[in-house]
C-alpha cells in the first residue's frame, strides 16, 4: 500500500504538495510538466523520468539559474491559485525537491544491476509498503536513460509487456506512456506526420478501442499497433487520461479538422462529432457536447453561409440549409441557420424558379415535395414548420395543377441561338429562366456552371445579353438544358417584361 494523498489541489490545475513525496503523484507530475514543458520537450525527458534520476534532476537543481526560473514560476502559480505570498511557495518549493532528490538517491541504492523486466517491476513495487511505486518508477527512469529518442523511450516500455505481466508492473509502465504521449514533441514522431486534425483523433481514439479505426491510417505506425496491442490487454487509466486530453487539446485549438473551406469542414465535424459520441461515458468525460458546440459557433457564421450554402437557385440552397440545419451542433448555429432558411422561404420567388422549361411537370412536383419531405424531418419546431409548409403546399399544388404564372415557353426562331465559348449553336426554346438549346458536342455535366451569350432575333424582340447559370441535362441527341440569369440587370427586367408584361405594373 502507497502512502495517503499529500496533494491539495487549487484551482486551474494547480497542486500544493505537503511533502517530498506528494511530488510524485501524477497531478503533480502533470503540473511539472507544464512547468517544464520546454525543457522536457528539449531533452526528450517525461515528469517521471525528472522525478525518479538523480542525474537528471540535478543537471536541474545545479544549475542555480534554471533551478530559480522553474521554482519561481510554480511558486506564482500557486500564489495566485492560493492568495499567498510568493515568497512562502518559493521556500517550500525549494524543500520540497531538495528532499525528492535525497529520496530518489536512497530508491536508487537499493535497485538491483539486473536488466529491468515486468517481474522485476512487480517486486520493487511491493518492495515497500509506503515507497514500493516510487522505487519501481526510479528503476524505469534507469531503464529508459539515454534514449535517443521518443520511439526508443516508448519501445523500452512496450517491450515489456510481455505474457504474465502483473497489474502492478502494468500500473507503472501505463503511467510513463500516458507522459510519453502527452509530450509535445512525441505525438508526431510516434504517430507520423500531421495530415489534419480529424485523422489525429482518430488514431488517438483507436488506441482505446478499434472501434474507432474508421480510417485505415489508423495504426501506421508500430508504436500505434503495439500501444494499441496493450491497451486491448490491461486497464491504463493514466493512458486514457492523455488521450483524453489530447482530444480536447485538438477540439479546443483553431486547427481545422478537415479543410479551411467550410462545406468541407461542417460534414468533417459531424463525422468526428458522431465518433466521439458512440461512447456516453466518454463523451461525457470529454465534454463532446460542450466542444463541438463551440467549434460549430466558428464554424456556421453569417459570413460564412455563401460558402455552406453555396448557388444561385433557392430550391437547392434550402434543400442544403435544412439538412445543415438538422445536423447543426447547439443552439447558435441553428439560430442564423434558420434566419437564413427564413429569408430563403419567404424573400425569394420559389414559384418563379418552378417555371423551367428544363423540367417535366412531373419532375417538379418531384423536386417540391423533396424539398417538403426535408422540411417535415428537419427538425424545425411546430411554428416554424407549418409556416413554411404554408408557402410549399400552394406551390406544389398550383405545380401539379400546370398553372405557375409565368410559365409560357417560347418556341425560338430560325436566327435565335447561343453562344458558347464562340460556337453558334440554335436556340430551340427558352422562359425567363431557362434556356434548351442544341445539338452540340461535348461534355455537359449536370450541375456544371455555364457562360455563353444569347442572341434573340425574331419580328417581336430582339436582345443579346450575357448570362450564366447550372446544367440541368445533355441529351442523346446533343440538347443541352439549363437554367440560366441575365448579368446585366437592365437585360434582365426586359426578359421578366417580355415573359410577363404585367410586371411592371405589380407592387
Amino acid at each position: 500500500m502507497n502512502a495517503p494523498s499529500g496533494i491539495t489541489e487549487a484551482s486551474g490545475g494547480v497542486v500544493l504538495c505537503q511533502d517530498a513525496h506528494a511530488l510524485s503523484e501524477r497531478r503533480a507530475r502533470a503540473m511539472l510538466g507544464r512547468i517544464c514543458r520546454d525543457y522536457l520537450d528539449e531533452s526528450i525527458l517525461t515528469p517521471i523520468e525528472l522525478l525518479h534520476h538523480s542525474g537528471h534532476a540535478k543537471l536541474i537543481t545545479n544549475s542555480e539559474t534554471l533551478y530559480a526560473a522553474f521554482v519561481q514560476r510554480a511558486a506564482v502559480a500557486q500564489a495566485q491559485a492560493t492568495n499567498s505570498p510568493v515568497r512562502d511557495k518559493v521556500k517550500k518549493l525549494f524543500a520540497i525537491t531538495t528532499a525528492a532528490v535525497t529520496q530518489v538517491e536512497a530508491f536508487e541504492k537499493r535497485l538491483p544491476t539486473t536488466p529491468l523486466t515486468h517481474r522485476l517491476l512487480t517486486q520493487l513495487a511491493g518492495s515497500d509498503p509506503l515507497y514500493g511505486e516510487r522505487i519501481a518508477l526510479t528503476a524505469l527512469a534507469h531503464h529508459l536513460f539515454m534514449s535517443k529518442n521518443w520511439t526508443e523511450k516508448a519501445d523500452r516500455c512496450l517491450k515489456l509487456f510481455e505474457s504474465g505481466i502483473d497489474p502492478a508492473a502494468v500500473t507503472v509502465l501505463d503511467e510513463a506512456l500516458a507522459e510519453i504521449l502527452l509530450a509535445k514533441s512525441a505525438v508526431p514522431e510516434l504517430f507520423g506526420r500531421f495530415h489534419d486534425a480529424k485523422l489525429r483523433i482518430i488514431q488517438f481514439m483507436a488506441i482505446l478501442d478499434k472501434r474507432y479505426a474508421v480510417d485505415e491510417r489508423a495504426y501506421d505506425t508500430d508504436f500505434a499497433r503495439a500501444l494499441y496491442e496493450a491497451a486491448a490487454k490491461h486497464k491504463m487509466p493514466a493512458l486514457r487520461d492523455a488521450i483524453v486530453q489530447l482530444v480536447r487539446r485538438l477540439l479546443i485549438s483553431s486547427v481545422p479538422l478537415a479543410s479551411e473551406e467550410p462545406a468541407e469542414e461542417f460534414p468533417a465535424t459531424r463525422e468526428v462529432y458522431a465518433l466521439l459520441t458512440r461512447d456516453r461515458d466518454f463523451a461525457l468525460e470529454l465534454g463532446a457536447a460542450d466542444l463541438f458546440e463551440k467549434r460549430m459557433v466558428r464554424l456556421v457564421t453569417a459570413e460564412k453561409l455563401a460558402k455552406l450554402i453555396p448557388g444561385y437557385y433557392s430550391a437547392p440552397k434550402l434543400m442544403t440549409g435544412l439538412q445543415l440545419f438538422e445536423e447543426a451542433i447547439g443552439e447558435g448555429p441553428k439560430e442564423i441557420l434558420l434566419k437564413y432558411i427564413s429569408y430563403l422561404f419567404e424573400h425569394r420567388d420559389l414559384e418563379k424558379e418552378f417555371v423551367d422549361p428544363a423540367y417535366s411537370t412531373e419532375e417538379k412536383v418531384e423536386i417540391a415535395q423533396e424539398l417538403r419531405k426535408k422540411t417535415v424531418s428537419a427538425g424545425l419546431s411546430d411554428h416554424r414548420r407549418e409556416q413554411f409548409l404554408g408557402i410549399l403546399d400552394p406551390l406544389i399544388q398550383r405545380i401539379a395543377q400546370g398553372d405557375l404564372r409565368r410559365s409560357t415557353r417560347t418556341q425560338a426562331g430560325p436566327e435565335d441561338h447561343v453562344l458558347v465559348e464562340g460556337t453558334r449553336v440554335p436556340l430551340k426554346n427558352w422562359s425567363a429562366i431557362g434556356l434548351l438549346f442544341g445539338p452540340i458536342t461535348g461534355t455537359f455535366l449536370e450541375g456544371e456552371l455555364l457562360k455563353l451569350e444569347v442572341r434573340i432575333k425574331n419580328p417581336k424582340l430582339q436582345l443579346t445579353f450575357d448570362a450564366e447559370g447550372e446544367v440541368v441535362r445533355y441529351s442523346d441527341e446533343g440538347f443541352v438544358a439549363m437554367k440560366y440569369r441575365c448579368l446585366d440587370a437592365q437585360m434582365a427586367k426586359k426578359v421578366a417584361l417580355y415573359f410577363d408584361p404585367l410586371a411592371g405594373t405589380k407592387a
